[in-house]
Formats: C-alpha cells, sequence, structure tokens
C-alpha cells in the first residue's frame, strides 16, 4: 500500500516544460502564468526561477542566458551544470504539448496539496476537536474546488433547495435597520458610505459587537488606524456604563475608558472571536481574499469588515478602476460561496450639497452594481439651531428591496456609541455575564 505522504511527481512532464521554454521562444510566456511551486524538484524550481528573472529583465530565454543567469545565482553546479541543462532541450520533441504538460504539472501540485494537509490532519487528528476536524475538511474541498472541471460548474435547476432555512442574518444592532434589511443576510456584500467625521468607525464597532453578541466571529481592517487605537475605540464602543471609569493624563486632560478588570473581560470575551488584519501584511487584492478564507474555513468567521477601499494597494496601478472592480467582484463572489457577510467602508464622491443617491459612491461602478446593501451615514451640523444630528440612509437593498429609509441616530461622546432608542445606548454586550445584573460605580479619577 502507498504511504500518504509517498509525492506525487511527473519528472518527465517538468522536464518537458522546462525544455519547451528553452526549444521556442513563443511559448516562453506561459511560464508567467504558472509558479514555481508546481514543480517538484528542487533543481526545476530553481530552473523555472532563473528563467522568470530573465523573463523580468526583458531577455530572451535561452542556454546562453540562462547559463549566465545560473552562474550569477550560483546555482550552476547544483541543479546539473551545463550537461543537465542540454538533457532539457533533448527530451523536447514538440512544444505542442507543452499546455498538456502544465495541466499534468497542476494536477500533480493539487495532489501533493492535497496529501500535504491530509497528512496534517491525520497527524493531528487526536488532539482536535470534531469542529476543527471540520474546518480542516473544508479547507480541502476548497483547494479541490479551486481547480474544479467544467462538469461541476453547473447544476440542474431543479435540485437547488428551495427552502427558506438559509435566510440567516447577523443583526445591525439597530432593530429598526433590521426592520428594513432584515439584518445583513448570509452571502451579502454590504457598500458603507460616509463623509469623514459622520461615524463609520463608530457604527462598524457596533456592527461587530453585535456580531459577535450572537456568537458570530468577524474580522476588521483598518486602513487609517493602528491596531491600538481600534480596539481602544472598539472597547469604549461595548464597555458597560457601570465599567467605565474616570482618568486623567499627566497633563490633566480627563476621559473616560473601561475599567482595568473590563478590558480584561473584553479581551477574554473577543478572543477567538474577533481578528484585527495585521500592520505587518500588505493589504492588496490577493492578500485580502486569502485572508478572508483562510479565516472562514479555518476558524468560522462569518462577518469581514474593510475600512476602506482606498487604503488598499492595487496590484494594477496603470487602472486603479479595473483593480477595484476585480476587487468588488472577488469579494461578493466569496460572500456568495461561503455565506459571508462582507462590509466595505467606501469614500463619497466630493459633491455640493444635495440629496444623495447610490452612485456618491468614489471609485469604480461596480463597487455600487455588485454590492447587495448600500448604506450611507451622513452627519448634519447647524450651529444657528444647535442641533447635530446624524442620519443612516439605505439606498439599495436587493435583499428585502425596502430603500430610501433614513433613520436618524443620535451619539452619546461617553459611550461612543450611535443610537435611535434608549435600548441601543444602554445595551449591555454579555463580555461579563455576571454583570448584566449588576451596577458599578465609578472610581476616584487615577494618574494616567
Amino acid at each position: 500500500m502507498k504511504e500518504l505522504n509517498a509525492p506525487v511527481i511527473d519528472t518527465k512532464a517538468e522536464q518537458s516544460v522546462l525544455g519547451a521554454f528553452l526549444v521556442e521562444n513563443s511559448v516562453t510566456f506561459k511560464a508567467r502564468e504558472i509558479k514555481a511551486d508546481l514543480f517538484y524538484h528542487a533543481a526545476h524550481k530553481e530552473i523555472f526561477n532563473a528563467m522568470i528573472n530573465i523573463l523580468n529583465q526583458n531577455k530572451a530565454v535561452d542556454m546562453i542566458t540562462l547559463t549566465d543567469e545560473l552562474e550569477k545565482r550560483g546555482t550552476l553546479n547544483s541543479i546539473g551544470g551545463v550537461t543537465y541543462l542540454t538533457s532539457l532541450v533533448s527530451i523536447v520533441t514538440t512544444t505542442r504539448n507543452i499546455d498538456t504538460h502544465i495541466q499534468i504539472l497542476k494536477e500533480k501540485y493539487l495532489v501533493r496539496e492535497i496529501q500535504t494537509q491530509a497528512q496534517e490532519l491525520l497527524n493531528n487528528i487526536n488532539s482536535k476537536q470534531i469542529t476543527e476536524i471540520q474546518s480542516d475538511v473544508d479547507e480541502l474541498k476548497s483547494i479541490i474546488s479551486k481547480n474544479s472541471s467544467a462538469q461541476s460548474s453547473y447544476v440542474d435547476a431543479a435540485d437547488i433547495d428551495d427552502s427558506y432555512e438559509d435566510y440567516k442574518n447577523i443583526p445591525t444592532g439597530f432593530r429598526k435597520l433590521d426592520g428594513v434589511m432584515d439584518g445583513f443576510r448570509y452571502g451579502t456584500l454590504t457598500v458603507l458610505s460616509g463623509k469623514p467625521g459622520a461615524g463609520k468607525s463608530t457604527i462598524i464597532n457596533q456592527f461587530l459587537a453585535s456580531a459577535i453578541d450572537v456568537g458570530q466571529k468577524a474580522m476588521l481592517y483598518s486602513g487609517e488606524l493602528p491596531s491600538k487605537t481600534v480596539m481602544d475605540w472598539f472597547r469604549k464602543c461595548v464597555v458597560s456604563e457601570c465599567d467605565i471609569k474616570k482618568y486623567q493624563t499627566m497633563y490633566g486632560a480627563k476621559f473616560n475608558a473601561p475599567s482595568e478588570q473590563a478590558r480584561e473581560l473584553i479581551r477574554e470575551w473577543i478572543r477567538g472571536k474577533l481578528f484585527i488584519y495585521s500592520e505587518d501584511v500588505i493589504a492588496n487584492e490577493k492578500n485580502m481574499c486569502g485572508v478572508i478564507e483562510h479565516l472562514w474555513l479555518k476558524h468560522g468567521v462569518r462577518m469581514f469588515v474593510i475600512d476602506n477601499l482606498m487604503t488598499l494597494s492595487m496590484d494594477n496601478q496603470v487602472d486603479k478602476y479595473e483593480s477595484q472592480k476585480l476587487l468588488v467582484r472577488d469579494l461578493k463572489n466569496l460572500a456568495k460561496k461561503y455565506g459571508l457577510v462582507i462590509i466595505l467602508v467606501a469614500h463619497p464622491k466630493k459633491t455640493k450639497e444635495r440629496n444623495i443617491d447610490m452612485f456618491d459612491v468614489s471609485g469604480a461602478s461596480e463597487i455600487v452594481n455588485l454590492c447587495d446593501y448600500e448604506l450611507f451615514l451622513n452627519r448634519v451640523v447647524d450651529d444657528e439651531r444647535g442641533t447635530d444630528e446624524t442620519f443612516l440612509t439605505v439606498l439599495k437593498n436587493r435583499v428585502t428591496g425596502k430603500v430610501d429609509c433614513r433613520l436618524k441616530l443620535f451619539f452619546d461622546s461617553d459611550r461612543k456609541r450611535l443610537y435611535h432608542s434608549d435600548e441601543e445606548l444602554n445595551r449591555v454586550y454579555k463580555y461579563d455575564l455576571d454583570k448584566l445584573l449588576e451596577q458599578g460605580e465609578l472610581d476616584d479619577i487615577a494618574p494616567f
């Protein structure tokens, strides 16, 4: 019986692909369409990487340029020298079969990936809970589905589930908004827009807290704020009034913040439930989608908030709108594929004061066309009347069809919350179940 970890390779196919690149310049462009990991042998990976480096210098790949490049890299002897490179050329009888040989490499690579995941699952199966095993199995399915054939690209319409059990959602935290939208329905993409200072970061914190409070997991990417500040604002938003303490800085500035005990309770409440996109990782299209898929498959994260679109690094620097279109399309596909709730924050267009409409979002038009919900947050300050009001408008709603619904919100600076009712202002999140029935007292002012 063949061992599970025995590598699945096709050495001749690897040699044929590399040889084809050396024999015929007209097929070397295909090298940019594949990756070095498709090759199992280390020597073949090195040869391929050397070829890519030559192409990146806008040079032709041939025996002379490849030999020179390998010498510069100090790896010519380790790959077998000029003798081995010559053998790669002699093995190729025709380059017409290169697509077939590349497909063989992809299939062998896929099997090796499955082997690795399956072996890891088996090695640790005794130490894992059933939910973790299920996540590993789902990740295996994902690896396979990425390489599905045409036969799996369609289904018989009569076989599609016609029940309403999948009409699940995550509550927004605002009762009237839930009534209009039916919460954030699974499998949807939401665009949240609004002018600076309107309260987008505040309402995002409340969306996240509401999700965690009902047992869901969430991830936040903040392109403008450091993680420490993000968490400081989040804690101030969710802390109960009885756990708010008064502090002051060394210069005498006074402020309210959660007590030390409350901060620790909130830390444990969100552990394994709230994830922050790392500041050390480039936030581009590929990485963002990869992180979303990984967090769902490995940790069951359902809600993702991307704040905001304009801070993401776009791979296509020449046409940023094309990059935005591709990103939004990929986000929508991920939401549909896994039943996720994805919220994308986008800047509004710089327009004169007038009634807003659904296309007042800066960027590619596909941002609005592809989303299921579009929300607009607007803050109206009237110094003469002494009023400061915030309005949340539903501009697009594919789920229930209710649009142009305008919800008036108030802001409490002490609680760092937007609210429509006293119930929302005084909501007690479940970070400390024992304190849901208790009331605390404010400590004396303490030095910062």
